[in-house]
């Protein structure tokens, strides 16, 4: 069983169409089936820009940029800081071990790191620490 309508499409052809044909036809020369006529989408007009909107935007992309330059420069760290040093030797105290040495006079570092560095700079075989004891740190 087929759902197609059983009705016998037609084709309208302007009579105008007709005019040009040199006989007009007894039978149509083709038959076409609408399923679904096609829907009429209105057009925007197309984007057309001033020599003032032209001005305009390029206005405002160069302020965006200058905004982007300004809030870079503005969180970029400044060059002329000193960047702060901790001491150069550190007396270890009751209780002290390397790695709170470490983490006190390096917190940006990784303790381990900062552990070896210890080490080496005072050639230190053993991670005991004695109290009076002074280190060399970077």
């Amino acid at each position: 069983m087929s759902a197609a309508p059983k009705l016998a499409p037609s084709v309208h052809i302007p009579p105008r169409a007709l005019a040009h044909l040199p006989v007009a036809p007894a039978r149509p020369l083709a038959t076409v089936t609408v399923l679904c006529p096609p829907r009429e989408h209105p057009t925007a007009a197309p984007l057309r820009l001033t020599r003032r909107g032209v001005g305009v935007l390029a206005v405002a992309v160069l302020a965006l940029g200058a905004a982007l330059v300004w809030l870079a420069a503005r969180s970029a760290p400044s060059a002329g800081a000193n960047p702060v040093h901790g001491p150069t030797r550190v007396t270890v105290h009751a209780g002290d071990t390397l790695w709170s040495i470490a983490a006190r006079v390096a917190p940006q570092r990784d303790p381990r790191a900062e552990i070896g560095e210890l080490r080496r700079l005072n050639a230190l075989s053993t991670s005991q620490l004695s109290p009076g004891q002074v280190l060399r740190v970077r």
